[in-house]
C-alpha cells in the first residue's frame, strides 16, 4: 500500500501541469466554444522562446515573463483567424492548423532533434523529500504545484468576481444577449484567447524540465493529458479543471505500475489519459450537454459523365494509369516510387473524403487506421499469407478497429469526436506502434513485395514500375468505389445522416449501421493505403503514422474540398511533394524543409477556412454553377 501510495503522489506535480494547461483549454472553450488543439502547442513554442533568452544572458523570471506575452499574442492571433470560421468545429479546425504552424515554426528555428539548451527551471531541483525511505518532491515540484494551484485559484476568483469575468461568462452562455446589453463580445474573446495562450504558455515553460528536455514533439502530444483533465471539469469548472488534472497525475504512475507485468508496453500515461477523455466524453452525453458545432460542409456533388462522355472518361482513367509508370523519367528509380506515393497517399485523402465528406464524422486519426493496415500486412505476411491476400487481411483490421472508434461516435458531436480521434492519434505514437501483439519488439515488421514487384538488384526499375501499376489500380478501384456509393442507396442513407440523424432513421435506415459501416469503410480504404505504403518501403512502422501525420491529411482533405473525389488525387500529390527535396542533391526532404511543410501546411488550412470552407473544389463548383446562370442570363 505504501508503494502505491508514494507512486500516486509522485504524479502529483505532473498533475498540477496537466491541469495548467487544461485550464488554457478551459478558458477559450468557455467564451467561443471552440477546443484549443493548439495548447501544447503554444506551450511548445513558449518554452523553446524562455529557454532562448535564458541562454542569451536574460533573468529566469524576465525569460519566463516574456514567453508568456509570446503565448498571450499567439492567443489573440489564433481568435483572429478563428473569428470568422463558421461554427465551432470549423474553428477547432483552425487551431489544428496552428498546431501545424507553431511546430513547424519551431522545428525550422532549433531543428527537429532534442534542444542543446536546457529548459528553464524557476528554481533548481534542491533537496527531495524523504517520506519513510521514498524520495518524492525537489523544491522545483514543490514550487510548481504551489504556482498551479495559486493560479488556479486566481482565474476561478477572476472569472466570479471581476467586471471582465462577469462579462466573459455572460459571452460564453448567451453571446447574442450579452452583445445586446453593450457587452463587446470581439474585445472579451480576444482578453480570453489571450488569457488561454498565456496560460498555456505558462504551463509549457514549467513542465518542460519534468518531461526531461526539449524536443518538438513531447510538449505537443502533453496536449491529451490537457484534453483529458479539461474535459473533467467539463470544459468550464477551473476547480474542477485543476483536481481533473491532478488526479490524471496522480493515476498514471499507478496504472503503470499495474501494467509493468508485460514486457514491452509503453505510452500507459497516453493511454490512461485517453481512457479519461473517451469516458468524460460519454459522461458529458448522458449529462445532456447541448451540441456545440456541426460537420464540415462538402461541395456539393456534380453529376457523373453519361453516355459516351462516360466512355471516354473510362478510356481516359485506364490509359493514365497504364501510361503514367511508362511515361515518367525513372531516374534513379525515384519517379516509379513517387507514383505509388501519389496513389497510395491518394487512397489515404479518399478514405477522408469518404469519413468527412458523406458520413459527416471528423477523424484525426487516420494514419492510425493506416498503421493497423500496414501492421495487418505484416503479421499476416510473417505466418506466410501471400502478398496482395495479406493487404486485403490489413485493410480488414483496420476496419475493424475503424469500427470500434466509431462505436463512441453514435454518441458524440463532430467536435467532440474530434476530440477523441486527436487524443488515439497521440497516444498510437505512444502506446500503439509498441504494443507487442501489434508491432515487434524493434517497432518494426518487415513486408515482402510481391514476386511481379520485386526490386531486387537486377529488376529495380521494373519492379518499382510494376508496383506503381499495382498502387494506381487499387486507387482507380477504390475511387469508383466510392464515387458510386454517395449516389447508391447507401450513399443516401449516407448524406442523409450528415443532415439529420432523425431524418435518417425515418427513411428506413438504421443511425448505428449506417454509421458503423461508414467508419468500417473508410478504414477499410485507409488500410489498404498503410499496407501498400509498407510495401512499398518493404517495412511497417509507425514512423510514417504519426498523429502530424493524422492532423496534416485533415489539412490537405479539408484544404482540397472533402467531398471531392478527383480531388483525392490532388491531395496524393500534395503529400508526395512534401517528402521530396528541393536544390539538393538528396531525394528525401530533411528535418528543415519537412518543418517548412508542416509550417505552410498549417498556414494554408487556416486560409482556406477563413475564405472558402468548402475547399478549392467548392471554388470550382460554385464557378461551374455559374456558368450556366450566365448562359441563361
Amino acid at each position: 500500500m505504501k508503494l502505491y501510495v508514494s507512486l500516486a503522489l509522485s504524479g502529483l506535480p505532473i498533475g498540477a501541469m496537466y491541469a495548467l494547461s487544461a485550464m488554457g483549454i478551459v478558458i477559450v472553450f468557455k467564451t467561443s466554444k471552440v477546443f484549443n488543439f493548439a495548447a501544447g502547442a503554444i506551450g511548445l513554442a513558449c518554452a523553446y522562446f524562455a529557454s532562448t533568452l535564458h541562454s542569451h544572458g536574460f533573468p529566469t523570471l524576465l525569460a519566463v515573463a516574456v514567453a508568456v506575452l509570446l503565448g498571450a499574442a499567439i492567443g489573440v492571433l489564433m481568435e483572429l483567424t478563428v473569428r470568422p470560421a463558421k461554427g465551432a468545429l470549423t474553428g477547432t479546425i483552425v487551431t489544428l492548423g496552428w498546431l501545424l504552424v507553431l511546430q513547424g515554426v519551431v522545428g525550422w528555428v532549433y531543428g527537429t532533434q532534442v534542444a542543446t539548451n536546457e529548459p528553464v527551471q524557476i528554481v533548481g531541483d534542491g533537496n527531495f523529500i524523504d517520506w519513510g525511505g521514498v524520495l518524492l518532491y525537489s523544491n522545483q515540484q514543490v514550487v510548481l504545484l504551489v504556482v498551479a494551484a495559486v493560479l488556479a485559484a486566481g482565474l476561478a476568483v477572476f472569472f466570479t468576481v471581476t467586471a471582465l469575468g462577469t462579462a466573459t461568462r455572460a459571452v460564453s452562455e448567451a453571446p447574442d444577449a450579452a452583445r445586446l446589453l453593450g457587452i463587446g463580445v470581439n474585445r472579451v474573446n480576444l482578453v480570453a484567447w489571450g488569457l488561454g495562450g498565456a496560460v498555456s504558455g505558462f504551463a509549457g515553460v514549467l513542465v518542460a524540465p519534468l518531461l526531461g528536455g526539449l524536443d518538438t514533439t513531447k510538449l505537443v502530444v502533453f496536449t491529451v493529458q490537457a484534453l483529458a483533465a479539461a474535459l473533467v471539469g467539463r470544459l468550464s469548472s477551473l476547480p474542477l479543471t485543476f483536481a481533473g488534472g491532478v488526479t490524471l497525475g496522480l493515476l498514471q504512475p499507478i496504472v503503470a505500475r499495474a501494467l509493468q507485468q508485460f514486457d514491452g508496453i509503453k505510452g500507459t500515461q497516453e493511454l490512461t489519459a485517453f481512457a479519461v477523455v473517451l469516458v468524460s466524453l460519454l459522461f458529458m452525453k448522458r449529462s445532456g450537454r447541448r451540441d456545440v458545432g456541426g460537420g464540415l460542409l462538402p461541395a456539393p456533388l456534380q453529376p457523373l459523365p453519361r453516355g459516351v462522355f462516360a466512355v471516354a472518361t473510362a478510356v481516359g482513367v485506364a490509359l493514365a494509369v497504364l501510361l503514367a509508370p511508362l511515361l515518367v523519367d525513372d531516374v534513379g528509380n525515384a519517379s516509379h516510387y513517387n507514383v505509388s506515393q501519389v496513389a497510395i497517399w491518394g487512397l489515404a485523402t479518399l478514405s477522408l473524403v469518404l469519413l468527412v465528406g458523406v458520413v459527416g464524422q471528423v477523424s484525426v486519426c487516420q494514419a492510425v487506421f493506416m498503421g493497423c493496415g500496414a501492421y495487418g500486412t505484416g503479421i499476416a505476411m510473417g505466418h506466410g499469407v501471400p502478398f496482395l491476400l495479406a493487404i486485403v487481411i490489413g485493410a480488414v483490421l483496420a476496419a475493424a478497429v475503424a469500427a470500434l472508434v466509431g462505436l463512441p461516435a453514435l454518441r458524440l458531436e463532430p467536435l467532440e469526436l474530434a476530440i477523441a480521434t486527436l487524443s488515439l492519434s497521440f497516444t498510437a505514437d505512444r502506446f500503439l506502434y509498441s504494443w507487442p501483439p501489434l508491432a515487434s519488439s524493434d517497432g518494426n515488421r518487415p513486408v515482402a513485395r510481391p514476386g511481379f514487384a520485386n526490386i531486387d538488384p537486377g529488376h529495380v526499375a521494373n519492379g518499382q514500375r510494376a508496383y506503381a501499376w499495382l498502387a494506381l489500380g487499387i486507387f482507380v478501384v477504390a475511387c469508383f468505389a466510392v464515387a458510386s456509393l454517395r449516389r447508391a442507396r447507401t450513399g443516401a442513407a449516407l448524406t442523409a445522416l450528415r443532415s439529420s440523424e432523425p431524418a435518417t432513421a425515418a427513411m428506413g435506415f438504421s443511425v448505428v449501421s449506417v454509421k458503423l459501416r461508414g467508419f468500417a469503410a473508410s478504414g477499410f480504404i485507409a488500410g489498404l493505403a498503410g499496407a501498400l505504403y509498407a510495401g512499398l518501403v518493404q517495412g511497417a512502422s509507425g514512423a510514417a503514422f504519426d498523429f502530424t501525420r493524422s492532423i496534416t491529411l485533415l489539412a490537405y482533405a479539408v484544404i482540397i474540398g472533402v467531398g471531392s473525389v478527383p480531388g483525392a488525387v490532388l491531395g496524393g500529390m500534395i503529400v508526395t511533394l512534401t517528402t521530396l527535396t528541393f536544390g539538393s542533391t538528396s531525394d528525401v526532404a530533411n528535418g528543415s524543409q519537412v518543418s517548412l511543410t508542416t509550417m505552410f501546411t498549417g498556414i494554408i488550412l487556416i486560409a482556406i477556412l477563413a475564405l472558402t470552407p468548402e475547399g478549392l473544389t467548392g471554388i470550382v463548383s460554385r464557378n461551374v454553377r455559374k456558368q450556366p446562370e450566365l448562359v441563361a442570363a
